[in-house]
């Protein structure tokens, strides 16, 4: 089945129509917890990070992990609220946590008079526009999505040397952290690096970064950056004739930086 990628400003929906300018993410209420502590994370959609808007309810969720140094967490609970869904557990010990969600897969479709709109607003390349345009007729456009949302936090004494941030949990496009790096991620598809792939970071306070990974999937946020910052991808799936199913997977990850040291750039 042919493929290609696009590239959204600022898509990350969880409906089709009403909320394709939404950002969806996981935000912890803290970037660094003590061992024994209640960790609490909101699972939320906006239009712009870091805003609440509205969250998913539990059945929503197809896939959930949560890891501390490596090991699973397996007893956490959710909540839901009327701006995100809560997702909390306690700290059972030390390490840098992951934790992963991705939703169950939406499908509908966009109707013909949408449809060009609803192009250009997730930035469709030319390939992904033409082989819709070109189909007879007026046809609605059929599409499907599913978001998968990570991030990254401290529980305890976090080494730098701890990889547990650089291994994938699976979600079909995900990012990972380069170990001993702390501004390089790397952007997987399938499990495999997604080179020259474009990406949005943005930071707290709304002000957003473009960026495309290297030929290893590669992605260094901008020294501009710091505190906390959610970075986005997207990937469509080309339908094997014009008139199937657009399917997107989304991916996003919070993570916390600090300002840049002068004297490595790290």
């Amino acid at each position: 089945m042919p493929k290609t990628s696009i590239f959204v400003p600022a898509a990350a929906v969880f409906f089709v129509t009403s909320a394709l300018a939404h950002q969806t993410f996981l935000q912890p209420k803290n970037f660094e917890w003590a061992v024994g502590d209640k960790v609490e994370i909101a699972m939320t959609s906006a239009l712009s990070y870091p805003d609440f808007l509205s969250g998913p309810s539990p059945s929503r969720i197809a896939d959930a992990s949560v890891t501390i140094a490596g090991m699973g967490v397996d007893d956490f609970s959710y909540e839901e609220n009327e701006t995100f869904l809560n997702i909390a557990f306690e700290a059972e010990r030390e390490g840098m946590a992951v934790v992963a969600l991705s939703s169950k897969v939406r499908a509908g479709e966009i109707e013909p008079k949408d449809a060009e709109m609803y192009l250009d607003e997730i930035g469709a390349d030319d390939a992904v526009r033409q082989a819709f345009l070109d189909l007879p007729g007026d046809p609605p456009l059929q599409r499907s999505y599913r978001k998968h949302t990570k991030t990254f936090f401290c529980v305890g004494n976090c080494r730098a040397d701890d990889e547990a941030t650089s291994k994938p949990v699976g979600q079909a496009l995900e990012f990972v952290a380069v170990p001993s790096s702390k501004r390089e991620f790397r952007l997987l598809w399938e499990g495999e690096p997604l080179a020259h792939h474009d990406v949005l970071a943005v930071a707290s306070d709304s002000t957003s970064v473009k960026m495309k990974s290297g030929s290893n999937g590669l992605v260094r946020v901008d020294a501009s950056m710091s505190g906390p910052v959610m970075m986005m991808a997207v990937w469509i799936t080309l339908p094997s004739e014009p008139a199937g199913t657009y399917h997107s997977d989304y991916a996003t990850l919070t993570v916390h930086l600090d300002p840049p040291n002068p004297r490595d750039g790290k």
